[in-house]
């Protein structure tokens, strides 16, 4: 059965992502994230797109697909979270339906997969086996496959099974379930959940389960794109755009991608898996390795940057970037450093809304919002946010997150005094 159209849920504002903004519109291989999913959602054949965006976001996502007279946007105004989502579409949608979240990157082969699945008489969840526990929702399932409940956020040790649902959900009686978000009420944040509870018990609804067992990386806290970054580097195409200029001593090995317009200098190095987006600039004797660089960025003179994410319009000078991810329009002053190890090796604790969460990993740089600066010689401790619009002067060592908009200034005394010696060019030195 073909679909008549997918819903993709792009209204959620994750306060867990700050500083970084909005994930859809992240460029990956210089390209927003929500039209690699667009691009993926098409080449499985299902053409019709109804993408639901926030006030906040709208008029940049339809940029993204201007002139796109198969993507039709609606506004979700109220805080029903997916529920809400979902009926801000229903009326410009039919009875087929596929419901996917841009939360979360998946292969492409998914999509193939489930268009191709028969499924059962009203529909087919799919579900991700997991072996710790995750802060989802979770599937409960029959013995012949069938969806029994799905119980959001259980806690550890409470889990109805190891499948966690992931928000690509296909129905064929769509308006059944639509009735029912429209009557269900709760006061936390699973009101489609529960919806779908009461489609499952009180219409008897068989939806059975696809399992899914390829690549899947929900973006749900600021570390996680760098998980995606290195998922698009790993899986791309090594190619060199032939208006890309690559000086003769410069190294480029390794699966790399340079596109139009770059320009690598004299002695720099490209070690794959890196991108290169247009018109960037690799300078003399820098290093990139393992990262994503975006268009219009500038990695400057003796600059590495390591297994790192940097959107567009990033410039460096004289830097070391390591496991970071740095935002568009950020500038780097020479000489600024991002941590990334703690002394004791521990893995890397990041704040993300009044809570210490573990990253689960030791190698933990800086996280940069938008429209940041940094002056000469400034450095983040590991694991360290720096809000949007947000300056950093010259030789302030950051050890605690930056709020938005913020000017961070070092207070320093200077001893200033009359100098009574002289310099002898010759005294102390040897040939």
């Amino acid at each position: 059965m073909d679909f008549m159209h997918v819903i993709l849920l792009a209204a959620g504002v994750s306060n867990r992502l700050k500083p970084i903004g909005d994930k859809g519109l992240l460029e990956f291989l210089g390209k927003p994230l929500i039209q690699h999913q667009v691009e993926q959602l098409r080449a499985a054949g299902f053409l019709e797109i109804v993408l639901v965006a926030n006030p906040t976001n709208l008029a940049a996502l339809q940029a993204v697909f201007d002139g796109d007279d198969r993507v039709t946007f609606v506004t979700q105004t109220d805080d029903r979270g997916m529920a809400g989502g979902v009926l801000a579409a229903a009326d410009l949608v039919d009875q087929d339906v596929l419901i996917v979240s841009n939360n979360d990157v998946f292969e492409p082969e998914l999509f193939t997969t489930l268009k191709n699945h028969p499924g059962a008489m009203h529909g087919t969840l799919v579900g991700k086996k997991v072996t710790e526990y995750f802060p989802g929702g979770y599937l409960s399932l029959n013995d012949v496959g069938h969806l029994t409940s799905i119980v959001e956020k259980p806690g550890a040790g409470n889990e109805p099974s190891d499948l966690v649902n992931l928000v690509v959900h296909r129905y064929h009686h769509f308006s059944e379930l639509v009735a029912l978000l429209k009557t269900t009420t709760s006061e936390a944040d699973d009101l489609y959940e529960k919806a779908l509870d009461r489609y499952l018990r009180e219409s008897k609804a068989e939806i059975d389960v696809l399992p899914y067992s390829g690549y899947w990386q929900p973006i749900k806290y600021p570390w996680h794109i760098l998980e995606v970054s290195q998922y698009f580097l790993e899986t791309m195409q090594a190619q060199v755009d032939p208006s890309a200029h690559i000086h003769p001593s410069a190294i480029v090995e390794g699966n790399v991608r340079i596109d139009a317009g770059v320009n690598v200098m004299a002695n720099a190095v490209i070690q794959g898996p890196a991108y290169l987006g247009k018109n960037s600039v690799v300078g003399n004797n820098s290093l990139v390795r393992g990262s994503m660089i975006g268009r219009d960025s500038v990695v400057g003179f003796t600059t590495e940057v390591a297994r790192s994410y940097l959107n567009h319009h990033v410039w460096m000078h004289t830097n070391y970037i390591g496991d970071s991810v740095v935002d568009e329009n950020v500038s780097f002053g020479a000489g600024t450093v991002l941590g990334n190890l703690r002394f004791d090796e521990e893995n890397i604790k990041v704040r993300v809304k009044d809570e210490k969460l573990c990253s689960k990993t030791n190698k933990l740089g800086a996280f940069i919002g938008s429209g940041a600066r940094f002056g000469i010689n400034g450095s983040t401790n590991p694991g360290v946010k720096i809000g949007r619009n947000s300056f950093i002067g010259g030789n302030v060592l950051v050890d605690r997150d930056i709020d938005d908009d913020q000017m961070v200034l070092l207070e320093q005394s200077l001893n200033v005094m009359k100098n009574n010696k002289s310099a002898n060019v010759t005294k102390g030195r040897r040939a």
